[in-house]
């Protein structure tokens, strides 16, 4: 691999990746070991996904005995939430100026998940029941096996939707960026979004198909009313090294 330095404002190059540096570098081996004080380059493979304060009856059988393991060792995409203020416009201030945008609130939109799914269909399931429980439907259940499956009944068509309070049916989704230490391959978890008052306001389709056997997948999609972020402190050997001017 060949690295070159561009003098001022600093810039080195690599094949993969351009670095831009706000201070003096005389040999890449010292801004190489800046970096891997910091543990390295953050990858996108290393998180974790967690449902917290869930009502029992969401939980159920099938986010609880370790089926809420399952579930969070299968989400195989999250997303980091985004940060968007809505903004008003201020015009008149001084002669010539034009109009200036300024914060008015804090805008959060919603956050999809993805979800691998196991034989068992536990994802599915377990967000499909959420849905369900937000509208205050029953549970329907069989033995699982196929012709049980082909005789199984709808609900009563005069059935009614009534909606659950908000408080029953919200949870606190903790997206937690982890990065590996000496120990564990997620023992260092620099950053966490708390989502509050998350819930799936819609499950996508799961596709079905002959051909190619492909593993079973399932988005879910949350809307939330605002996040905390949690920043994890640097760990021992993570030396934090000052900017030089």
């Amino acid at each position: 691999m060949v690295y070159k330095v561009q003098s001022k404002p600093y810039i080195i190059y690599n094949p993969h990746c351009i670095f831009r540096v706000s201070y003096p570098v005389t040999q890449i081996d010292q801004f190489m070991s800046r970096i891997g004080r910091k543990g390295g380059m953050s990858l996108t493979t290393g998180f974790d996904v967690y449902f917290g304060d869930l009502n029992a009856n969401i939980a159920g059988d099938f986010y609880s005995g370790g089926n809420e393991d399952i579930v969070h060792m299968l989400c195989d995409e999250a997303q980091l939430p985004n940060v968007q203020s809505a903004t008003g416009q201020v015009s008149g201030r001084y002669l010539g100026e034009s109009g200036m945008q300024y914060p008015t609130s804090r805008m959060f939109t919603d956050v999809t998940l993805g979800f691998l799914c196991d034989a068992e269909m536990t994802p599915l399931k377990f967000f499909t029941s959420w849905y369900d429980f937000i509208f205050s439907e029953d549970t329907q259940g069989n033995r699982g096996y196929y012709f049980d499956a082909r005789n199984a009944t709808p609900r009563p068509r005069n059935r009614v939707n009534r909606l659950q309070y908000m408080d029953s049916y919200v949870s606190n989704i903790k997206i937690i960026k982890t990065e590996p230490n000496a120990t564990y391959s997620n023992g260092r978890a620099p950053i966490t979004f708390i989502l509050e008052n998350a819930y799936p306001y819609s499950i996508d389709a799961v596709p079905l198909s002959y051909g190619s056997s492909q593993i079973a997948r399932v988005n879910v999609n949350f809307y939330y009313s605002r996040h905390t972020v949690s920043y994890g402190a640097a760990q021992p050997g993570q030396i934090r090294v000052p900017v030089l001017p």
